[in-house]
């Protein structure tokens, strides 16, 4: 993509589209050096287009803690200042937003959604951030036509969330991704020929299929089905150019493969015993959820040891994201996830941290997203209640916005003016 695309960083980080810069200004990599505490930009001086959200208390995932009620102070789509509600003036604001009966958190991700799969991608980038999911990632399409949806949606054409997108997925012949003849047949050449092509065509990261599914990554743990050459050409091409890999890969034969190439994170929450969870964490391999998608419910050994990976992996100190394989789970039911990961065990924080902070740091993307502070992209939703007794608390998200904007209006006792 040359200069049109965005790096954030090192070699392996997840970059931007070709629209983040400029007009979308979606991270902080992408839009320059933005304010970095309340002492950069002032809100006590008026300028045209500032706005405050009154929150009648803001939750800090990584802390666990409240603060409010708080004024946040947001400035050409970035949050420039956050102080007591007592302390600001509305003098020195073009508009107020008035949550004073709602509690704001930074907006949500979801890590493992298909926008064309289960309606359309318009209808679903909607439900998607009506829902409080203000960033995806799309892990996989047909075609890489689904890249220049990602663009439209980035822009403002379409309604919907921050996306990153992978491209097409990448997989064996006759694999677990073969998807209407998207598996390749060959080696080494013809897989870097894809990581190559997804990413001329503006990928953000990279999805590889590495393991069947839940019943066969039971049945035969050590079964993968990739050749350990090829899966490690794909990951050396991708961080040589600069993405992120993401494996679907359930098996621990398959993981343990995907630890020796290389991989980034994990789509789908993989069946670990102790060892090969701390090795995940020394190695900094992250793992995507997907329960509600992958269990259901479901009591069968296959799933109950599926969950019970989950837990280890929790203990072992695994950067756990939360993801839902959009599509499979209806888009817009991104709660789902966030209750079956309840159920497994986890807290109400737990869940929150990983649609916010762990999300954000397993992307690369922790300096714009994933938290409420001078500075960050003015990503927030608002709920009623409270989320950390009742993760329920997010079945209904009153309120959203995006990069500064309002894509969800509340109904409240303070209405918005």
């Amino acid at each position: 993509m040359g200069n049109s695309q965005c790096a954030l960083g090192k070699p392996a980080k997840v970059v931007i589209s070709r629209t983040c810069c400029g007009a979308l200004m979606a991270l902080t990599a992408c839009a320059g050096a933005g304010p970095r505490n309340s002492s950069v930009a002032s809100p006590a001086e008026k300028r045209a287009g500032d706005v405050a959200v009154i929150a009648g208390r803001i939750l800090d995932p990584r802390s666990g803690a409240y603060s409010g009620p708080s004024a946040i102070i947001i400035r050409q789509g970035r949050i420039v200042a956050v102080t007591a509600d007592r302390a600001f003036s509305a003098a020195t604001v073009d508009s107020v937003i008035d949550l004073r009966s709602l509690t704001v958190l930074p907006g949500l991700i979801d890590a493992h959604v298909h926008l064309a799969i289960g309606g359309t991608a318009r209808a679903n980038a909607k439900a998607n951030v009506e829902a409080g999911f203000t960033t995806v990632v799309d892990l996989g399409s047909f075609t890489n036509r689904l890249l220049r949806v990602r663009d439209s949606i980035n822009s403002g054409l379409i309604p919907g969330p921050r996306v990153l997108a992978s491209g097409r997925w990448i997989g064996t012949k006759g694999g677990v991704c073969e998807f209407n003849g998207l598996g390749i047949a060959g080696g080494v050449d013809l897989f870097r020929q894809r990581v190559v092509e997804n990413v001329s065509d503006g990928a953000d990261l990279i999805k590889v299929c590495v393991s069947g599914w839940l019943a066969e990554a039971f049945q035969q743990p050590e079964k993968y089905e990739i050749a350990d050459s090829v899966l490690a050409a794909v990951v050396s091409e991708a961080h040589r150019r600069g993405r992120k890999v993401i494996a679907h890969d359930l098996s621990a034969g398959g993981v343990r493969a995907a630890l020796r190439a290389g991989v980034d994170g994990l789509a789908h929450s993989a069946l670990l015993d102790e060892r090969l969870a701390t090795e995940l964490r020394r190695r900094r391999m992250f793992m995507i959820s997907t329960l509600a998608s992958l269990t259901a419910g479901d009591t069968s050994e296959p799933k109950v040891a599926l969950r019970q990976s989950l837990s280890t992996a929790q203990r072992a100190g695994v950067l756990l994201v939360f993801g839902t394989d959009g599509g499979v789970l209806a888009h817009g039911q991104n709660v789902q996830e966030l209750l079956a990961l309840k159920a497994a065990g986890l807290s109400s924080l737990d869940v929150i941290r990983m649609a916010t902070v762990n999300a954000a740091t397993a992307l690369g993307i922790a300096d714009s997203v994933g938290a409420i502070r001078p500075g960050m992209s003015a990503d927030l939703i608002a709920v009623a209640g409270d989320p950390l007794v009742s993760t329920a608390a997010l079945r209904e998200v009153s309120w959203v916005m995006l990069r500064g904007q309002t894509l969800k209006r509340a109904v409240t006792r303070g209405a918005q003016r």
